[in-house]
């Protein structure tokens, strides 16, 4: 019996592996849609509806957190200027860490603004005892039902404008390692999606409903006659309220176009969670889901492709044989750009 090929016995692996990984999340997106028309059948409510007062922080409060933001951002780029390359770049592997320690300071600085300056109580912020479990099922099925919508959005987007590559998956296929993977885990799953919604939906949004109302009109799905707040805003607030954070979420990811496009989707469907739930658990929850879901389709990618080994340098010219007369030939003949041609050809595969 002939040795087994393992050229050819890796993309075997790799192929049983993506088609594992998409039929898990078919059947968990099946499963929650599964939830979501048993409790429609049932004549059940698709969320609950939980009577909460008002976000008791103000403008104020607001302002000081996007000063704080920035300013720890700011603070992170100082650091790490001396780091950057000739053209002002830093190392993906830095940035991401950067990132990441944004969101780890902020975790702390925003709600000790609310807590100390804000007059707000842990309540407030939806973690109440004897809801969190139930509110973070809640965001894990949330996200399953929206991730087929999310996703088709996406696909349109992409068919209009070239996508653009998420530094994360850069920085995943250019440094693969444990470490990284970890990082990207770190960050995705658990450091942005807390930070993000603190912000975006506890702070911007809670602040917002407070002072314009909840409700959307006569029938706004997102709230029933349980909620509470503003019952009556300026016409219009509720909406406002909802669509305004979820732009300003998707406007700061300008940077991966045309990723904001879907990423206003699945902010409207955050705002909406955190709006009946009256909490961030569940729309943490649910930011964290779904980045998890894309993050780990990147590491099985990663996984399933083979890195390519670095092409080994030489010292003097290596003789091509002409394959066309140099008259003929509307590219490089010569050695030299036979090797840029090569340089050129590998990094389009790995960049892609």
């Amino acid at each position: 019996m002939p040795p087994i090929d393992t050229d050819l016995d890796l993309p075997m692996r790799s192929m049983i592996l993506l088609v594992g990984l998409a039929l898990a999340i078919l059947l968990a997106i099946s499963s929650a849609w599964a939830v979501v028309v048993e409790r429609l059948w049932s004549g059940k409510p698709l969320l609950p509806a939980r009577r909460v007062r008002p976000a008791p922080w103000g403008g104020r409060e607001v302002f000081l957190c996007l000063v704080a933001w920035q300013a720890v951002t700011l603070a992170a780029s100082q650091v790490l200027d001396g780091r950057r390359d000739g053209e002002g770049e830093l190392p993906l592997v830095d940035a991401m860490a950067a990132v990441s320690i944004v969101n780890l300071v902020l975790l702390f600085v925003l709600p000790a603004i609310l807590l100390t300056i804000g007059k707000a109580t842990p309540a407030d912020l939806g973690f109440r005892r004897g809801t969190t479990l139930g509110d973070a099922i809640t965001g894990v099925v949330g996200a399953l039902c929206l991730v087929p919508l999310v996703y088709l959005v996406q696909f349109a987007a992409i068919l209009i404008w070239s996508p653009t590559a998420h530094p994360m998956q850069e920085m995943l296929f250019e440094v693969r390692s444990l470490g990284v993977i970890v990082l990207a885990l770190a960050s995705a799953v658990v450091l942005a999606p807390a930070a993000e919604e603190l912000m975006f939906r506890g702070f911007l949004q809670g602040w917002l409903e407070a002072r314009l109302g909840r409700s959307g009109g006569a029938g706004d799905p997102s709230t029933s006659a349980a909620d509470s707040g503003p019952a009556r805003g300026p016409r219009g607030g509720g909406l406002v309220a909802l669509i305004l954070p979820a732009a300003f979420f998707a406007g700061v990811h300008y940077g991966q176009w045309p990723a904001p496009i879907p990423l206003f989707v699945l902010a409207v469907g955050l705002g909406v969670v955190y709006r009946r739930t009256g909490g961030l658990v569940a729309p943490i929850a649910m930011h964290a889901t779904f980045n998890g879901l894309s993050t780990m389709a990147m590491i099985v990618v990663l996984l399933a492709v083979p890195a390519r080994a670095p092409e080994p340098e030489v010292d003097g010219p290596v003789p091509v044989p002409p394959v066309l007369p140099a008259s003929s030939d509307p590219g490089p003949s010569g050695p030299a750009g036979a090797a840029g041609s090569t340089g050129r050809s590998h990094r389009n595969v790995e960049s892609g």
